[in-house]
């Protein structure tokens, strides 16, 4: 019965949304702005996406690292694109294409995982890079999810070559010197081998146990995915946890036991909309004064990722958009609406509005906003693939 009212609201608020012509316009605007930035950020031979860009200077961009889980992203973004009409499926696919060669050829790997940050030019590992579990999971989904809908041969291939060449067991096992470990570890470095930081409590890490489960030569035992702790189930750590692995994976009716994550994310995102200030909402992992940072209900900060808030409307449809649509035509539009739609972070107490946008806010944004609805979402085509209909049958043992 809860089942069914949960799913009766959400089926109002997406027919209120329909014929609200604020919400049609924020809707269309937010899109477009996404797709935008996908495009001008993503490296012209390597099809690498910045991790992060000036939202309102007309500077030409002199920052050089690409994050592997924003091209990921980005894949995704542009391949769902030229599905509904916004691009040419010709370019979607030649950029596809073009982009998974690259990384496959160019980008450094241990093991199969990939650094999380590279030269959007070369590929080569930048910052000192740790090789990540989580970005690299991102990267393959928003891979697989292209090639589940570019239908092109070659794509196919070279994702799937991508794919196979994750070694789940070497980030499980730590290459072989923890055989009784049963969770993933974080991330690797060469100079000093695996981290000793687990995937051990609610996060982002469900989609890339999923790809583990799934996984066509080596997969995951199914107790790796009940081996970590859903204590409280998140509900007052930063929205991203919420996001990253919904945008891709439909949990509306997944069941394993335990409460369902999508109504967890429905929580979390009115937990923190009710800890508004001045209007405004979502602590997250964004821009801050200090750089890139990490906020939770949990923990006092005055700075707000506004753009992760628009990454929760797949959760809320009518609430989050027509918040982002008074953003934009309120008091501080123009300080916080630019080339790219909405700026990263804010802080109002100090008069503060993040110069840039980065690529993991704006393609969960684009993601979930398609999400709202079924004959746009992401979900219809990614639950299709055959990796991810693996792990689900293997959570549900059967």
């Amino acid at each position: 019965m809860k089942a069914f009212l949960f799913f009766l609201l959400l089926s109002v608020s997406l027919q209120t949304f329909a014929f609200d012509p604020r919400l049609i316009e924020i809707r269309s605007q937010v899109e477009s702005t996404a797709i935008q930035y996908f495009i001008d950020h993503a490296h012209p031979e390597s099809g690498l996406v910045r991790d992060k860009a000036l939202s309102f200077s007309d500077t030409p961009e002199s920052n050089v690292t690409s994050s592997l889980a924003a091209t990921g992203f980005g894949m995704t973004v542009l391949a769902h694109a030229s599905t509904v009409g916004k691009i040419p499926v010709t370019w979607a696919r030649d950029y596809t294409y073009k982009t998974l060669r690259f990384v496959r050829d160019y980008v450094p790997h241990h093991r199969g995982w990939l650094v999380h940050f590279a030269d959007w030019k070369t590929g080569e590992r930048t910052r000192g890079s740790e090789y990540s579990t989580i970005d690299t999971a991102l990267f393959v989904a928003g891979a697989l999810y292209a090639a589940e809908v570019l239908k092109d041969p070659a794509i196919s291939e070279i994702a799937q070559d991508i794919y196979e060449r994750m070694d789940f067991h070497s980030a499980l096992t730590d290459d072989g010197k923890k055989l009784g470990k049963k969770t993933i570890s974080l991330s690797f470095t060469p100079e000093k081998g695996w981290t000793k930081y687990q995937w051990e409590i609610y996060a982002e890490q469900k989609i890339m146990l999923l790809l583990g489960l799934g996984h066509p030569t080596k997969p995951l035992p199914r107790e790796t995915w009940f081996a970590w702790r859903r204590t409280l189930m998140g509900a007052r750590m930063p929205l991203f946890i919420h996001q990253y692995s919904p945008v891709f994976f439909d949990f509306r009716n997944f069941d394993d036991g335990f409460q369902n994550y999508f109504k967890a994310g429905l929580s979390a995102t009115f937990i923190h909309r009710d800890m508004n200030r001045s209007g405004f909402w979502g602590y997250s992992a964004g821009e801050s004064r200090g750089g890139y940072a990490v906020y939770s209900p949990a923990q006092f900060s005055t700075t707000l990722c506004i753009g992760c808030a628009a990454g929760s409307a797949m959760f809320a449809p009518e609430v989050v958009m027509l918040d982002i649509y008074q953003w934009k035509n309120g008091t501080y539009g123009k300080k916080l609406w630019g080339r790219y739609g909405l700026v990263d972070s804010i802080d109002l107490e100090q008069n503060w509005f993040s110069p840039f946008i980065l690529g993991i806010t704006k393609g969960p944004e684009y993601m979930s906003v398609q999400n709202m609805e079924g004959r746009t979402s992401i979900w219809k085509d990614f639950m299709k693939i055959k990796a991810i209909k693996k792990a689900v049958s293997i959570i549900k043992n059967r």
